[in-house]
């Protein structure tokens, strides 16, 4: 039995819907890996340690509760749409915890005037 064929029965034996989960999680958990392999790497910029870390570069309990609240609301987000029962509450719920403060952020920071330079 050569991969193909059990790929189509095992596609076969589950819901589509679990199916799309299962590869969803799966595809999850690739990218999780290499970006964890590429942030040990020397020359690489991403660290994955910056989620967790707080100004001062010591674990910070605050960031990781926040990527641990975004990483579980986000996989809530793409849950409820595979099983199609994502709404407009839901969405907006979404942006409004997530997108809104990053929003607002930038807005605040265009009111305020610009560093000065090293001269007088």
């Amino acid at each position: 039995m050569n991969l193909g064929s059990w790929i189509h029965r095992f596609w076969n034996m589950i819901d589509s819907r679990l199916g799309m989960i299962v590869i969803l999680a799966i595809t999850t958990l690739l990218i999780l890996w290499a970006l964890e392999r590429r942030s040990k790497s020397a020359a690489s910029k991403i660290s994955l340690d910056d989620l967790l870390l707080g100004d001062d570069g010591k674990m910070s309990k605050t960031a990781a509760v926040m990527f641990g609240a975004f990483a579980l609301t986000t996989w809530t987000i793409v849950y409820l749409t595979i099983t199609e029962k994502l709404t407009e509450g839901y969405f907006g719920a979404y942006l409004t915890a997530w997108v809104a403060p990053a929003v607002a952020r930038i807005i605040k920071g265009q009111g305020q005037s610009p560093p000065a330079s090293g001269t007088p």
